[in-house]
């Protein structure tokens, strides 16, 4: 035998032993298998994967990113903050992941579009939609889950307006016009000089000429805005090849509320007619989009949780049951995400933000309250004491033109011109000697609200609609952890210490109290030792309903040490235990935006995603 025999016997040989290895392999039942396949990159360029989120505010999304601590709270989403936060907590920025954002005013007014690799602050964006707001939406983990399954560009067109409904400014084209429900243009007809918000009859024509004027406005913005998108994908996503093209890979609508509250188109809380206008919906967007079998995911409307708003919910999620929509459109349902710890907080709230919100109350004869408790931790910081400490004021009126209101009005703080020699009347070396002098509050008038009435003043404001006021003080010791200011004040005002404007506030708020407003450390810097001044400019209320003018005006600053704060803070817990400080640490909004509690709205985009993933890996 030739060595090149052998060499051809032995090789047939080993050929063999490694054909009945890899049958042997490939027969062994798969949960046996103990190799590891590590995903590898395709090289394979694929069309750009395209999704459309749409909806109202519940889509634009309102949770703030300082909710994002809560998701690691709770051991079933502690992963999903690992997913959202890079090691140093700052939010993620998906890298295969782009955006283009339509939104603006709720009616749609100063539209603008938002671009960008996707990160936190495509949410609910206020007044400017093309800036980053710090607000995130369902869009946040929908793309992060999207890019981790899917591993290739992927865009993300997103359009979307609070407090818009499926019935008027959703309305798909093949709807039809808006038309009363029977039962509903039966009162109409019982009430031609209306009532009970029902138009007059000879306003009925107007208001039909309006609402079809308003239907479908919001639908044809969406699908004018994605084939805008789509005409040039390479402006918002760099890595989309004209060669390979792109794929619309999915429809997400997240809407709802302004439907589920409206029972003029759904009266006894009948929502036939929204599951009707959403089948219309899902076909006019398919048809105009030509996509005739775009996978569509029903985000069905879970604010109050699970036992909450069943007929609107089981409305919502009926179109996915029809037979044309089999294996194509899919409800998912978002109620099982509602936080009932959140929800036990809330009301708790309120009680708290009037406690810590409040320096000092009074009593219904408007004397000062000396028996409320959450009063004793802060102390007032130097001598005299507030009551016995003299105020100089002097009152004027706007001598310009531009500063006088033409009218009545309830919001009237504003900035005048000050008459010659008061340029620099809150400096602490000015001298005020020819001013009148008074103990606080100083006021003027009646002042009657919530239950409360102030009408006797140590010192009267006078006829001058606006007040200027000083007062010295002095402090021997600094040792306290945080200060605060403690005013009463019914319109606005500005707050000066040693001559450094420390806060302004340019509202009303009509509750005879002293506020609490804490100090930060640029505020309380020029707080000093020694000799203080404080100042305050301020203007008096009158309105139509009552032209007479009526004000209030005291102030003083207070500290409280640590220890102090730790025995309030203890004491506060009968209000608000650790549980719910934890929990409302997760909200930044209203119930009917799932408390614009991040952990929500996680768990809402990551089931998005793996609805529209379902349907992917079934067809």
């Amino acid at each position: 035998m030739t060595i090149n025999s052998l060499s051809r016997s032995f090789l047939l040989l080993l050929l063999n032993v490694l054909t009945n290895c890899v049958s042997a392999i490939a027969q062994a039942p798969l949960d046996t298998r103990e190799l590891t396949i590590e995903p590898v990159a395709v090289s394979a360029k694929k069309p750009l994967k395209v999704f459309i989120l749409c909806g109202q505010s519940n889509m634009e999304g309102h949770a703030e990113i300082r909710t994002f601590d809560y998701i690691g709270k709770d051991p079933a989403t502690a992963y999903l903050l690992g997913e959202m936060r890079n090691p140093d907590g700052t939010p993620r920025v998906c890298e295969n992941v782009w955006m283009s954002y339509l939104t603006g005013h709720y009616e749609g007014r100063a539209n603008g579009e938002g671009v960008g690799k996707l990160t936190a602050g495509f949410g609910a964006r206020g007044d400017n939609p093309t800036r980053p707001s710090n607000k995130i939406g369902p869009e946040f983990t929908f793309g992060i889950f999207m890019e981790k399954e899917l591993q290739e560009p992927i865009l993300i067109i997103k359009t979307a307006w609070g407090g818009r409904s499926l019935n008027t400014e959703f309305r798909p084209p093949s709807a039809g016009p808006y038309k009363l429900p029977q039962q509903v243009q039966d009162q109409w007809d019982k009430h031609p000089d209306g009532a009970h918000g029902i138009p007059k009859l000879e306003d009925r024509k107007k208001w039909q000429e309006d609402k079809e004027a308003a239907s479908g406005v919001f639908y044809r913005m969406m699908v004018e805005h994605v084939k805008m998108v789509l005409s040039d994908p390479a402006r918002v996503c760099p890595d989309y090849d004209p060669e390979q093209g792109y794929e619309l890979a999915g429809f997400v609508w997240f809407q709802g509320f302004n439907d589920l509250v409206d029972g003029q188109t759904y009266p006894n809380r009948n929502y036939e007619e929204y599951s009707r206008l959403l089948t219309h919906f899902i076909r006019d967007v398919r048809k105009d989009l030509d996509a005739p079998k775009l996978p569509f995911v029903i985000g069905v409307l879970g604010v109050g949780g699970e036992s909450d708003n069943l007929s609107f919910r089981e409305a919502m999620a009926a179109p996915a049951a029809l037979p044309e929509f089999q294996g194509n459109v899919i409800a998912v349902e978002t109620a099982p995400f509602w936080d009932r710890d959140i929800e036990a907080a809330e009301p708790k709230q309120h009680e708290y933000n009037e406690i810590v919100g409040t320096a000092h109350t009074l009593k219904a004869d408007g004397s000062f309250d000396t028996e409320r408790k959450w009063d004793k931790f802060w102390k007032p910081i130097g001598k005299p004491s507030p009551e016995s400490r003299d105020w100089r004021f002097a009152t004027i009126d706007a001598t310009e033109s531009k500063d006088k209101l033409e009218e009545y009005t309830d919001r009237r703080f504003r900035d005048i011109n000050l008459p010659a020699g008061l340029e620099n009347w809150h400096q602490p070396d000015f001298d005020d000697s020819d001013w009148s002098s008074g103990k606080a509050p100083i006021g003027k008038g009646v002042w009657k609200h919530s239950g409360i009435t102030l009408d006797k003043f140590p010192s009267t404001w006078g006829d001058g609609e606006f007040l200027l006021m000083r007062s010295t003080f002095e402090v021997d010791s600094l040792d306290y952890d945080t200060y605060r200011l403690a005013i009463l004040a019914r319109q606005g005002f500005h707050v000066y210490l040693n001559g450094h404007k420390i806060h302004t506030y340019i509202w009303w708020l009509d509750k005879p109290q002293y506020r609490s407003i804490v100090l930060d450390q640029e505020q309380i810097q020029h707080l000093r030792k020694g000799k203080n001044v404080l100042a305050i400019y301020a203007n008096d209320q009158y309105s139509a309903k009552s032209p007479e003018h009526y004000a209030a005006l005291d102030a003083w600053i207070e500290g409280i040490t640590k220890a102090d704060q730790q025995k309030m803070d203890l004491a506060l817990e009968e209000v608000l235990s650790p549980k719910d400080r934890e929990a409302l640490a997760g909200a930044s909004n209203g119930g009917y935006h799932y408390f614009g509690s991040a952990k929500i709205f996680a768990q809402i985009g990551k089931a998005f995603a793996e609805g529209i993933l379902s349907m992917h890996k079934n067809h």
